[in-house]
């Protein structure tokens, strides 16, 4: 199972190679979907793919070495109520994190999402929100 986490560096944090660490030390492989992260701190956003015990660990290796940690559940949003069914975001989309149903509705599974944000200007009636980390 894959889960999303925000990692949170402090500044004197963010000068130490805390994520190679974590994953030497747990052998478990993080993709980084998002990062902004300079010398005064920042932010970065990771999957885990792994057994739950696994990410677990992961998380706790992380919280242990200084680091803020939270769980995203839910990170882009697509308002139903709003959104056309034009496809336009569907059409632009490299995961296929969004794609159409049988009966032409706009779908979104959250795990495919790597937040790359190309489908939030492509609606012409701004159904997707991206939230900002």
């Amino acid at each position: 199972m894959t889960r999303k986490v925000l990692l949170r560096y402090s500044r004197d944090k963010a000068e130490e190679p805390i994520l190679a660490s974590v994953i030497r030390q747990t052998d478990v492989p993080i993709n980084i979907l998002h990062a902004d992260l300079g010398a005064k701190g920042g932010e970065i956003l990771i999957a885990i793919d792994a057994p739950e015990d696994k990410v677990e660990k992961t998380i706790s290796l992380f919280r242990e070495l200084g680091i803020g940690v939270e769980e995203i559940k839910k990170a882009i949003e697509l308002d139903k109520d709003a959104c056309i069914e034009c496809g336009a975001c569907v059409s632009l989309c490299p995961t296929g994190a969004l794609s159409l149903t049988k009966d032409y509705s706009v779908e979104l599974v959250e795990d495919k999402c790597v937040y790359c944000e190309i489908c939030v200007p492509s609606c012409p009636v701004r159904a997707l929100k991206l939230r900002k980390f």
